[in-house]
């Protein structure tokens, strides 16, 4: 390396250093970027010369310049991929065919370990105060038995009402074809669900849809919570939170030509179920998402972390 491009690398060494105590913006890429460029401009008939640095002087400006990093540079949580967690429908019975007494018994003991590990995590999110619209000063509490119930005074209840809007918006937004909202509402593989409904659909057509109503309140049936964020020096909760909520609803679709002739009405209201996992990472400034759907007699396949 020729002596002009070592002095210039030394000095935007020096001066991302001095900028690290003045919270300069600039990221250490640009120290890298120098590095790079500059390195493809020695001779191509000069010899290699070995590097004089000691080891441990080379690791101490690797750190340095880690820790820089970590100071100025931020990561978007949302785009790390998250698996849906072991979350289950309740029976007290197998869905299997020809199921045997042993697999009653096996449905059986997975819906009792459901309702241990609900209990569980309630008092997890309860003492990371972690619930939506609530501040709770006594965490031991008989709420936390109650993570399936319907009623308008347990800790779930704030949530059941944010879950219904969030599956009435999202349906609304696949009938007019907003992919916008969609991308908001949904992740992983739902979302590519959703935006594959939505863009199937005739564009010489306009659809409303529309919720008539619930045949029974939206029930959260399995709820998880793991801590997804490591940096303890965060802002509220560290928790990323997956619920398992049925929804159980009356729903209608109008379909009308684009100068407003009604094309198809249904007669009467259709009676829809759906088992959706909604998630939450408590620590971000984000919706509650549709990032999974489950059916009766699907085991899940996720492993905890060991």
């Amino acid at each position: 390396m020729s002596r002009l491009p070592r002095q210039c690398l030394n000095l935007a060494t020096r001066v991302s250093r001095i900028s690290e105590h003045r919270h300069c913006p600039c990221p250490p890429q640009c120290v890298i970027g120098l590095r790079r460029s500059y390195a493809s401009i020695s001779k191509p008939d000069s010899k290699p010369r070995e590097d004089s640095k000691d080891p441990k002087e080379k690791s101490l400006e690797f750190m340095e310049l880690l820790q820089y990093s970590r100071g100025t540079m931020r990561y978007d949580p949302s785009l790390v991929p998250v698996e849906t967690m072991d979350l289950h429908i309740p029976s007290y019975k197998s869905y299997k065919k020809d199921a045997t007494w042993r697999d009653h018994i096996s449905a059986i003991l997975r819906t009792q370990r459901n309702a241990f590990i609900n209990i569980i995590t309630m008092y997890r999110i309860a003492k990371d105060d972690g619930f939506p619209g609530l501040h709770i000063k006594n965490i031991w509490s008989p709420e936390v038995f109650r993570a399936q119930s319907t009623s308008d005074s347990t800790w779930l209840a704030p949530f059941r009402k944010i879950a219904l809007d969030t599956y009435k918006r999202l349906n609304e937004a696949v009938a007019s074809r907003d992919e916008k909202t969609i991308k908001h509402l949904t992740a992983g593989e739902e979302q590519v669900h959703y935006l594959k409904l939505a863009r199937a659909q005739d564009l010489s057509r306009v659809y409303e849809w529309k919720l008539i109503g619930e045949r029974s309140p939206s029930r959260v049936l399995s709820i998880r919570a793991v801590v997804g964020n490591m940096d303890r020096g965060v802002e509220g909760s560290r928790l990323l939170v997956q619920a398992l909520v049925k929804f159980d609803t009356l729903q209608s679709l109008e379909v009308y030509s684009k100068r407003g002739t009604l094309l198809h009405q249904q007669n009467e209201p259709k009676p829809v179920v759906e088992y959706l996992a909604l998630q939450k990472r408590l620590w971000f400034n984000g919706p509650w998402v549709v990032r999974d759907r489950v059916y009766e007699g699907v085991d899940s396949q996720y492993e905890p972390p060991h």
